[in-house]
């Protein structure tokens, strides 16, 4: 075979598969979020005593999850995986824990929030409280109405249900911190400008004891 015919076949062969990777990249679904829809980007390792009764969690049990480990939804969308752990002692935080910080990157244009495009997933739990955060990638003054407007289309859905024991004013209160919906006794929903990123905003689902 020529050698120049050789060459120009490998860089069609090459184009072609560009070409495809390109197109698969651009026709795969974005991922739409409702909330309460948080991915599980940490894998736990129980230890458990003589007795058979499971110890307090430590950072040395908790790992990152690999991106194959992850939900199919999850897969195509999550680039890296961060995670932070501290162990508390009993003398800080009343018995000893593990406290996580998690923070799942994403690729652009492969997650959305109520329309609004996702940079991050950031999860942070221990024992006594959980806080869930996705940063959007919109100013504050531009996604609140829209955040608002979602939050509380999302509470009255949940209200309608057969059943739904949850009885509650579905309107945020749109204070000087940003937007709050109490979910329950012990926390709530907080959309806010990102602390030292004011093109980003976040939504939070929190809680603690």
């Amino acid at each position: 075979m020529d050698r120049r015919f050789r060459f120009h076949l490998i860089c069609l062969i090459g184009l072609c598969a560009l070409a495809q990777a390109f197109s698969a990249a651009a026709q795969a679904p974005v991922l739409q979020l409702s909330g309460d829809d948080f991915p599980e980007l940490t894998l736990h390792q129980p230890v458990f005593d003589e007795t058979g009764n499971p110890m307090a969690m430590a950072c040395d049990q908790i790992r990152a999850r690999r991106i194959d480990e992850l939900d199919p939804l999850w897969k195509q969308a999550v680039e890296r995986i961060h995670l932070d752990c501290e162990d508390l002692k009993e003398e800080d935080a009343g018995f000893n824990m593990a406290a996580t910080v998690v923070t799942g990157f994403l690729r652009p244009g492969t997650v959305e929030f109520a329309g609004l495009p996702v940079a991050e997933i950031r999860l942070m739990d221990s024992d006594l409280w959980g806080d869930h955060q996705y940063l959007l990638q919109t100013p504050y003054e531009e996604a609140r109405a829209q955040l608002s407007s979602f939050i509380e289309s999302r509470c009255r859905a949940q209200q309608d249900r057969p059943g739904a024991l949850m009885q509650q004013d579905c309107t945020p209160s749109d204070t000087e911190a940003g937007l709050y919906l109490e979910s329950s006794e012990l926390g709530g929903i907080w959309v806010h400008a990102e602390e030292g990123n004011p093109a980003r905003t976040v939504y939070a689902e929190a809680w603690s004891d």
